[in-house]
């Protein structure tokens, strides 16, 4: 007996008889973000631990960085989303980065990320983001506001980050001087390495997939002005995250910038299934 023909459609879940209603459109996807960056040193064992083979640790073991942002984002197909429904092109994010390598080349590679919309959510799982929902708030100023400064020295900048009724991550800038933009301190820019996990329906199988990417991202540029300044980081205890084990030892200073780029696909790079 002939199979019959898969007719649903869709780039993701819900497929449908008509694939409109897909939480995420088929790649090339645009980015642009603003963010705010808090350079730090943590336990290089802790960061090791989150790590498996054949990903290693950094050249500088004990650097991470957390990263608040808020991002604009479309799909190819759906340019015209911004205005047939503003809210499934932007969101925040607050996020855990540490330096890797794989067969010697430095990389990064986000450890906890909190997001505050499904769709970034679903991309992120799709692309090896370990997202969970949270809600994340960003210091904004509009230049037109009489009562807020202009961006410069001595401006102060704070993202924090909470879920599931816990406040999880709090970081502040205090602007000090401007900066080249792209001129970030490592792990900042390199490339991403990613850990893509899907569990097999079948109890005690091992997962259907588990494996190791690499994201690349074209179109890639910054923004005109970007800004450098010291920072200040606090983590909080947890009933449900890890993420306190990341905590910072010392804080090396902040950064605040705006990119954009096109991401149109990855590359996998080993696979432990």
């Amino acid at each position: 007996m002939k199979e019959k023909e898969f007719k649903l459609k869709g780039f993701s879940y819900p497929l449908t008889p008509l694939g409109r209603s897909s939480i995420v459109g088929p790649y090339p996807w645009h980015y642009g973000t603003e963010y705010i960056n808090i350079l730090y040193r943590t336990d290089p064992e802790v960061i090791a631990s989150y790590l498996p083979y054949p990903l290693e640790p950094g050249e500088e073991p004990d650097l991470a960085y957390v990263a608040f942002s808020r991002w604009w984002s479309l799909w190819e197909e759906g340019k015209d989303m911004p205005w047939l429904n503003p809210e499934r092109t932007q969101y925040l994010e607050a996020a855990i980065w540490t330096g890797c390598s794989f067969e010697g080349r430095q990389g990064q590679i986000c450890l906890h990320i909190w997001v505050d919309n499904d769709f970034s959510m679903a991309r992120g799982w799709f692309m090896g983001f370990p997202k969970k929902l949270g809600q994340v708030f960003m210091t904004g100023y509009h230049p037109l506001n009489p009562g807020m400064p202009q961006p410069g020295p001595g401006t102060r900048l704070k993202g924090i980050a909470s879920a599931h009724g816990e406040r999880l991550i709090e970081g502040e800038m205090e602007i000090m001087e401007s900066a080249p933009p792209g001129e970030l301190p490592r792990p900042m820019g390199l490339p991403l390495f990613h850990i893509r996990h899907f569990p097999s329906i079948e109890k005690g199988a091992p997962p259907s997939v588990l494996e190791l990417v690499s994201l690349g991202a074209e179109n890639y540029r910054y923004g005109e002005i970007a800004w450098r300044g010291s920072g200040k980081l606090a983590f909080f205890p947890s009933e449900i995250e890890e993420h306190f084990a990341l905590a910072p030892i010392e804080v090396l200073g902040a950064f605040s910038f705006s990119s954009g780029y096109t991401f149109d696909g990855g590359r996998i790079l080993y696979s432990w299934v």
